[in-house]
């Protein structure tokens, strides 16, 4: 199966009704992909080496654990970009920040979560709540985290949407 037909295979939603999911548009410089033709974006590829570079190479044993935790709900693509690596299944859901001796996580939810390893949540438009955490040793990756990372890809893969915003994100047709 190709790329393209995969990318319009139907899904069921919650409500047993069926709905076609339209391609994702590719950049035609950068070649990263959005839900939306023309979207905003630094239009730029880095590699995981540069943020890597310098570092502890146990630091990169744990995001690559921390990788494997994400792909369990779903196919992710790791996009490195200059200051982070974001995690996407169809929208950006979640990423790290490579630190000195951590990574800084975060995940999108459609809720607060009052966990205290969240040491910062930013709201940037209702419904929207950006999750901040650190990673510093594998026992962090636990199963709270693992639920909290289901629920962000599920968001991430758009199956928090009703069937008719799936669709199209702004007309909802």
């Amino acid at each position: 199966m190709t790329t393209k037909k995969k990318e319009r295979r139907k899904r069921t939603s919650a409500g047993g009704r069926r709905a076609e999911r339209k391609p994702l548009w590719r950049c035609p410089r950068c070649g990263h992909r959005f839900v939306t033709a023309n979207m905003w974006h630094s239009c730029s590829n880095h590699s995981l080496e540069e943020h890597f570079r310098g570092k502890d190479p146990t630091l990169r044993k744990l995001f690559d654990r921390y990788v494997a935790a994400v792909r369990r709900f779903g196919p992710v693509t790791v996009i490195p970009q200059k200051t982070r690596i974001s995690f996407q299944g169809r929208v950006r859901f979640a990423g790290a920040v490579v630190r000195r001796n951590w990574l800084e996580g975060g995940v999108w939810l459609t809720r607060r979560d009052p966990h205290p390893r969240f040491f910062r949540v930013e709201i940037p438009m209702p419904g929207c709540y950006v999750h901040r955490f650190r990673i510093a040793s594998l026992e962090d990756i636990d199963a709270h985290l693992r639920a909290i990372l289901k629920e962000s890809s599920a968001v991430g893969h758009q199956e928090h949407l009703p069937t008719s915003r799936r669709l199209h994100p702004r007309t909802g047709s």
